[in-house]
């Protein structure tokens, strides 16, 4: 087996030879220097399963990639051959510490499903329930994870290796290899879903299938089989009777009770985690789960209240509260672009509206600004495009925005009444009472000190250091007109006065150098006027 050295070492040079780091690596010669989307994917490709996966996970962060990075790493596929019955039948007894035969009366050799992390078996346990086995790949853990920290370790040495492409790739991973734990670990899957029933009890169309506990480990998972219709059949679904409209609001529904209420959601509801039995939305795969603390789905009601009353400003306040800075921000600039996001989209009302458009949008907003959104909100807009695909194509004419806002009307999710509450009212009135009461004092105070010498005025200028500069160039510029204006006339002066033809050729030379530089002084002034 590869040491971590070797393969710190195999990571570098691969990276350098595609162009990424190998200013600080002089030994590595790279094909192509330029570090493109291309050379990106290559090299994840040349580094083998684990960057592919990597790779795959990255190509879903909208948020901290360039959409020409996130287009090429979409292209990543896995090339990933099904385990063989045998070693399957090895890992279960491994992990069981029982025979197949005596935990199964039938197992199905052929898989349902074989992906990177993990293969699914089906198979019949001995009082006759249908069960599916999932089984982990063998070594997922070591390989994965090994190479998620020794790619940490080697961005930590290089940190500008991703310089102008990703903010804080060491920040990302580690949030990428959190995530990654909680996928491969079937007994905090299993967790996962007792806690999803427990929150949807009381939801009669929502249904999630039981995982058998005694047959759980961190690598093996037994649960119910359940025997439904994909969600995305809709030929199977008609044929069926079920009314696809239906079942798309309840789906929607569904989510935002989950978003909104439990503060709890399946992170990952594409159609092949989505099936219809028996009238009911079952939801399967509990590996990827999204959590809102109660922080930050406060933060996310308020929005949703400042949206609502059109506070532009409020709504600036909280996306600076919830994002990391890594850069100074421009605060006109940015009040700008959102009142220009704001008038984009809500200004005519939630009809109509492309979710996935406005949390691109407001994605690349945050990236432009050097903001980085918490993993909580990041996984939410994923998984509400996912969503929305999955309703647009079970129900083209299902207005997602209008049965969102149906839910935020009846859902309880904002106190209505207690923002035209005669309390509220009060106690809005009463501050605008103050504010209006404070004025004469605060205009007599402000005439004081004018009086008495005292008033200090204070002047703040965005981006001082580039208009400084600016200044200085103009300074310098004018400077310069006036030292080849007098060039020109003292020429000229020469060229009328000389007595002798020695003296005329040095007025006729100083007069062409003037007017030379004069015309260089001139393509720059107009070059600079024509830059945006």
């Amino acid at each position: 087996m590869v040491s971590h050295r070797e393969r710190f070492t195999e990571i570098v040079s691969v990276l350098g030879k595609y162009g990424f780091g190998h200013i600080y690596n002089t030994h590595v010669k790279p094909e192509n220097k330029d570090q493109n989307p291309k050379n990106l994917r290559l090299a994840f490709e040349e580094l083998g399963p684990s960057f592919i996966k990597i790779g795959q996970i990255l190509s879903t962060r909208n948020d901290i990639l360039p959409p020409e990075y996130i287009s090429e790493l979409q292209k990543l596929q896995d090339n990933t051959s099904p385990l063989s019955y045998d070693v399957i039948e090895e890992l279960v007894q491994l992990h069981l510490k029982q025979p197949i035969d005596h935990l199964f009366s039938t197992f199905n050799k052929t898989p349902l499903a074989s992906a990177s992390i993990a293969q699914i078996h089906q198979a019949t346990m001995p009082d006759g329930r249908s069960v599916i086995v999932k089984v982990q790949r063998p070594n997922i853990e070591n390989e994965l994870i090994r190479d998620l920290n020794i790619f940490i370790r080697v961005i930590e040495h290089i940190p500008n290796i991703f310089l102008g492409i990703m903010v804080n790739p060491v920040e990302i991973l580690n949030e990428i290899k959190n995530q990654t734990l909680q996928e491969i670990d079937f007994e905090n899957e299993a967790k996962n879903a007792k806690r999803f029933m427990m929150y949807n009890n009381n939801r009669s169309v929502i249904q999630a299938p039981h995982p058998i506990d005694e047959l759980t480990t961190q690598y093996v998972m037994v649960q119910e089989f359940v025997d439904g219709i994909r969600i995305n059949q809709k030929e199977q679904l008609l044929k069926a009777d079920y009314d696809l409209n239906d079942i798309a609001e309840k789906l929607v529904y569904s989510f935002l009770f989950q978003v909104f209420k439990d503060g709890f959601y399946h992170a990952d509801p594409h159609p092949g985690n989505l099936l219809i039995n028996d009238g009911k939305i079952y939801f399967i795969d509990f590996g990827l789960m999204g959590k809102l603390s109660p922080l930050n789905k406060k933060i996310l009601i308020d929005t949703l209240k400042a949206i609502t009353f059109k506070d532009v400003d409020e709504i600036a306040k909280l996306l600076l509260q919830v994002c990391k800075q890594h850069k100074p921000i421009d605060q006109v600039a940015f009040y700008h672009d959102i009142q220009y996001l704001f008038n984009k989209y809500l200004t005519k009302g939630f009809a109509g509206l492309e979710v996935s458009a406005i949390f691109q949008d407001v994605l690349r907003f945050g990236h432009q600004y050097g903001l980085t959104f918490p993993s909580e909100f990041i996984l939410l807009e994923k998984t509400i495009v996912i969503i929305q695909g999955v309703i647009q194509n079970l129900s083209p004419d299902l207005d997602f925005m209008a049965v969102f806002q149906s839910f935020l009307l009846t859902g309880n999710v904002i106190d209505w009444k207690e923002l035209i509450s005669p309390e509220h009212l009060l106690r809005s009135s009463s501050r605008q009472a103050r504010t209006l009461a404070n004025i004469p004092q605060k205009l007599e105070k402000t005439l004081d000190h004018i009086n008495n010498d005292r008033l200090k005025v204070t002047i703040g200028f965005n981006n001082i250091e580039r208009r400084m500069t600016e200044v200085n160039r103009m300074i310098n510029r004018a400077i310069s007109s006036l030292i080849l204006a007098a060039l020109i006339v003292s020429s000229t002066f020469i060229i009328t006065t000389a007595r002798t033809p020695s003296v005329e050729s040095l007025g006729i030379a100083f007069f062409i150098v003037a007017s030379i530089i004069g015309l260089i002084l001139l393509i720059s002034i107009l070059r600079s006027s024509w830059r945006p």
